[in-house]
């Protein structure tokens, strides 16, 4: 499945690291303003293969694919160890406190689950962000996965290697915290806990912690090519940030930090559009 969504995931990326090729058009719906928007996902993959053909739009796919499979395997491994439960059923009989105390460590052990895993797949994750962020300079630094992994170890070190992992956390752990106080919230409160509302409640709090989350996801994009060569993490693309926080900053003074969230409807956020007006 990822190897098929790969395209998405790398016009998602480069529309995260702020690479915009295509102009934006003007759009009014049937109610507000006219506003500008940005061709949207499926037509940014369509631009790449215009580019590089079928095979570039694969690029990253290799690492990509490592660093899953060691994030599934490890998080396997220590959630079988620690005995966590995935179900997480809920008991009428459970008076509140119990309840919430038993999602806090059922929590507590799914991030840790979590902070291993992308602790040991973040290099992979490196790379391959790197070797798709060579689209906008067209350039070929990383080009297979050990010589970027030897290649960045040599030229930047443990840091290098681990750039952007710090808000890739703060997603990844995020996410788990508020999924499973959302589905607790849901099945103890609003529905009755039978299997299809449960289903209903892990549906809606997964949607509402990956949007709350999202703009972390942008960041560590960002922080990952930042200062390490390439021409998409360099002046003028993208400013040289002194760690994840400036990045995180100037995301937010530009209202960028949820580009890249919406597949089909793009818009330019009000800063950009004015700038455009005036030009």
């Amino acid at each position: 499945m990822k190897s098929l969504t790969h395209p998405l995931d790398y016009a998602r990326f480069l529309v995260q690291v702020g690479h915009e090729p295509m102009a934006p058009y003007r759009y009014k719906p049937i109610f507000g303003e006219e506003r500008l928007f940005l061709p949207n996902l499926v037509i940014y993959a369509k631009y790449i293969y215009s580019v590089d053909g079928l095979k570039g739009m694969y690029v990253g796919l290799t690492p990509k694919i490592l660093g899953i499979c060691i994030e599934h395997f490890s998080s396997v491994l220590i959630s079988d160890y620690i005995n966590v439960d995935k179900n997480q059923n809920v008991n009428i009989k459970d008076s509140d406190l119990e309840l919430w105390k038993k999602c806090a460590i059922n929590t507590s052990k799914e991030m840790l689950c979590t902070a291993t895993s992308i602790m040991l797949s973040h290099p992979l994750q490196v790379v391959c962000m790197r070797m798709m962020a060579q689209f906008v300079g067209y350039e070929h630094r990383y080009t297979v996965v050990l010589q970027s992994l030897l290649l960045i170890g040599r030229e930047e070190g443990v840091n290098g290697l681990y750039a952007g992992v710090i808000p890739r956390l703060l997603s990844g752990l995020g996410t788990v915290i508020l999924i499973n106080v959302a589905k607790q919230a849901f099945s103890r409160y609003l529905f009755d806990p039978s299997p299809m509302t449960l289903n209903i409640a892990d549906f809606v709090a997964t949607y509402i912690a990956n949007a709350v989350t999202y703009p972390f996801n942008v960041v560590a994009a960002c922080t990952a090519i930042n200062n390490c060569g390439l021409a998409a993490g360099m002046p003028p693309d993208m400013p040289v940030f002194g760690n994840w926080l400036d990045c995180m900053k100037y995301l937010y003074r530009f209202d960028n930090l949820n580009r890249g969230s919406s597949t089909w409807y793009r818009r330019v956020p009000h800063t950009q559009s004015k700038l455009l007006r005036l030009h």
